[in-house]
């Protein structure tokens, strides 16, 4: 390892690169690359990067793989120094020499590129051939495109670290972006019909939650820390990821997500929603499904100032005799504390408290072309006039997001099955995954917010294709007006999710390949063909 950022003759044999050609004047400012070769302080456990006097960063590169201006809002949220301070709590520190190629944001920008394509251009070869050919215009020179350097380097950034580089993106965002009311010129904003009168809701964040599962490469060490589902037999299935996701309802950021094993004492989604509770403010609205809804979760909202809106429980009567009427379809019922469960401790037993007064709303689903649904809304706001049965059915409505965020991450980005051979690397991917999902939600909120646009109007994949297709490029080479201005047309020119009433059962058209399953291990399979 030594010899990777110390010695440079090794680094050319293991695909790490020569020596500027002389090229390019690596000492100019002007140039977009500057300050991508300066020496980094060697005395700290992280480095302090230096600042040169124009804005042209170590992280500059990534910024312009963004399309992103040096006077945008998204440097702000996701400064040179922000990420630094997130590497140095970390303890994090490579790629320290003058030679080093694989810097923290060489490699960060070699592993948001994997997350931005699929199959065979999402591998680390892929991830390497990337970086050459950047290496190569910037006026290196490229000994070999072996994957070795880059995979050592990337181990050393943890899914702990893309998290809170995540996180802070959606936090800010949300911060720093205008009111709804308040976007281009002065011009009203589009409002978000689908949550109806909820999309005004000024308070706090509108967040919703759900679960997601996902699978892992089948290697003994992501089945001894994620073992596959245990009705399996040995050998049959794949390694298996239990996630919970918070969402926000209006520009589909991710706030936070938790992982853990499939199955076990302490892994349901209960379980892990209770491990970000942190993640919610005073003033919140949560919005699940009636899996949720339990007297211990309403009462840890409450007691941080969330409020909550969820389908009844289906163990739970939706109209208690000893329930005050309100109006008609709805009453306040007093919920009594339950006996303590065996996962919670005496000590926060204590401070649950003994009632929660918790509103029954029905709710009717009436769309045109589907089946008439009655269900019951159970929600800690008590203000019946405030917050109608119109508003609440609005808002529930719009919970049906989430299930559409969790595809895309799963399925438009690919993170349905994850390829890396170690729980570490697992999280590493998933979390790179994620960072990508939120750094396209960031940008098509401030491209709604511009536009005059509702943000859920506009097309994620659409987003993702333009800058998969210009991540490299645009690294390469300053951002322009026309670039910026192309990109930004594209973004605002498909509108999707005015869908009224659709109603489409999950059925598949086009059928798979007839192969077998495997009913055993195959190093238990008999030799088909023994010579």
């Amino acid at each position: 390892m030594a010899s990777f950022y110390g010695d440079f003759a090794a680094l050319e044999l293991i695909g790490v690169l020569a020596k500027p050609t002389g090229r390019y004047d690596y000492a100019r400012r002007d140039l977009p690359w500057y300050g991508f070769w300066q020496i980094q302080d060697q005395g700290g456990s992280m480095p302090s990067y230096q600042q040169p006097t124009l804005p042209h960063t170590q992280f500059s590169f990534l910024y312009r793989s963004l399309l992103r201006s040096g006077e945008s809002p998204f440097q702000a949220l996701l400064s040179e120094q922000r990420i630094a301070e997130i590497f140095e709590q970390e303890q994090i520190s490579f790629g320290e020499d003058e030679d080093a190629v694989y810097t923290p944001a060489i490699t960060l920008w070699g592993l948001l590129s994997q997350a931005f394509f699929k199959a065979e251009q999402r591998s680390c070869l892929a991830a390497v051939v990337r970086i050459a050919a950047l290496w190569l215009t910037l006026g290196r020179t490229v000994s070999s495109t072996n994957t070795g350097a880059y995979c050592r380097a990337r181990r050393k950034i943890s899914g702990d670290v893309l998290r809170k580089i995540s996180a802070a993106i959606a936090t800010h965002a949300l911060e720093q972006a205008p009111p709804l009311s308040a976007v281009g010129d002065g011009e009203a904003a589009e409002p978000d019909a689908g949550i109806g009168p909820a999309s005004e809701y000024t308070l706090g964040r509108l967040v919703m939650v759900d679960g997601f599962t996902v699978t892992a490469a089948d290697t003994p060490e992501n089945q001894a820390e994620y073992p596959q589902n245990p009705v399996q037999k040995e050998g049959l299935g794949f390694p298996i990821l239990r996630g919970v996701a918070l969402v926000s309802m209006r520009s589909g950021l991710l706030l936070d997500a938790d992982v853990g094993p499939y199955s076990g004492k302490g892994t349901g989604e209960t379980a892990l929603l209770w491990r970000l509770l942190g993640t919610l403010r005073a003033g919140d609205i949560l919005v699940a499904d009636s899996y949720y809804c339990t007297y211990w979760l309403l009462a840890a909202c409450l007691a941080r100032g969330v409020q909550v809106v969820m389908r009844n429980h289906h163990l739970r009567d939706d109209s208690p005799a000893d329930a005050r009427r309100l109006v008609k379809g709805q009453c306040l019922a007093a919920w009594t504390r339950p006996p303590r469960p065996a996962w919670m401790n005496e000590e926060t037993y204590a401070t649950m408290p003994e009632s929660l007064e918790v509103r029954l709303v029905e709710s009717s689903n009436e769309q045109p072309g589907q089946r008439t649904e009655k269900i019951t809304i159970a929600t800690t706001l008590l203000d019946h006039k405030l917050y109608d049965a119109a508003w609440l059915a609005g808002i529930y409505r719009g919970r049906w997001r989430v299930e559409l965020d969790i595809r895309a991450i799963k399925v438009t980005l690919g993170m349905d099955v994850l390829r890396a051979k170690t729980p570490e690397m697992v999280r590493t991917e998933l979390w790179s995954c994620l960072l990508v999902y939120n750094l396209l939600r960031e940008s098509m909120l401030q491209a709604a917010r511009a536009s005059g646009r509702a943000c859920r109007t506009l097309s994620l994949t659409a987003t993702l294709q333009m800058l998969g297709n210009l991540w490299l490029c645009a690294a390469i080479q300053a951002i322009d007006t026309e670039l910026r201005t192309l990109f930004q047309t594209h973004q605002i020119s498909l509108k999707v999710g005015n869908r009224p009433g659709r109603n489409e059962p999950r059925v598949n058209k086009r059928r798979p390949k007839m192969l077998k399953l495997m009913t055993e291990p195959r190093p238990k399979q008999p030799a088909r063909h023994a010579a």
